[in-house]
């Protein structure tokens, strides 16, 4: 009778082997890719809001996605994004319009080669025919 519990725990200690190899190459699978957790989220950005780190937000008036960068309560995006508690990410048709010039803390929340043109009404339109 001995021998037969004896068999049955060498199974169960297999068992036991193979089920915790197996839960170390998933955890290996789940790091790749930087060491995320693999729980990025992207969604409306809502005004009042408590955001972690690394959350995906998308102003839903312009179509621009920003990144959060820490952990904050969200006020406006215009605030957020001069706090520096949001950098750019993407934007709808890849233009990018401000109301005014864009501040230094705007630009720098471009994404990297991006090109930035300071457009003024006033100024003579550019005509490929003239020399």
């Amino acid at each position: 009778m001995d021998a037969i519990f004896q068999s049955l725990l060498d199974v169960i200690e297999e068992q036991r082997k193979k089920i915790a190899l197996i839960a170390e190459k998933l955890s290996q699978i789940e790091s790749i890719g930087g060491g995320g957790s693999g729980n990025a989220t992207i969604e409306d950005y809502q005004s009042g809001k408590s955001y972690v780190r690394n959350t995906l937000v998308v102003d839903s008036n312009t179509e621009t996605v920003y990144r959060v960068l820490d952990l904050y309560t969200s006020d406006t995006v215009a605030n957020d994004v001069a706090a520096g508690k949001l950098k750019l990410v993407g934007y709808e048709g890849q233009v990018m319009t401000y109301s005014a010039p864009p501040t230094q803390t705007e630009i720098e929340n471009l994404p990297d080669d991006t090109l930035v043109a300071v457009y003024n009404a006033n100024d003579t339109p550019y005509d490929p025919n003239s020399n």
